[in-house]
């Protein structure tokens, strides 16, 4: 079973899920881009889990 967790508020958002569930979490993060979200930074990693932060200037 997948899973992508999304923490969001206005402007900021982090994208989270296990290594396992990369293509998801592509796809979780690819679908926030076409809605007008930007990543920040480049991905991060630990204990198995990724995460990638999001911004989006409309307010």
């Amino acid at each position: 079973m997948s899973q992508v967790n999304i923490n969001k508020d206005k402007t900021y958002c982090i994208v989270s899920a296990f290594a396992y569930d990369i293509d998801d979490f592509v796809q979780t993060i690819q679908s926030l881009i076409d809605e007008g979200w930007k990543a920040s930074g480049g991905i991060s990693a630990s204990n198995s889990m990724l995460y990638q932060s999001m911004t989006n200037d409309e307010k």
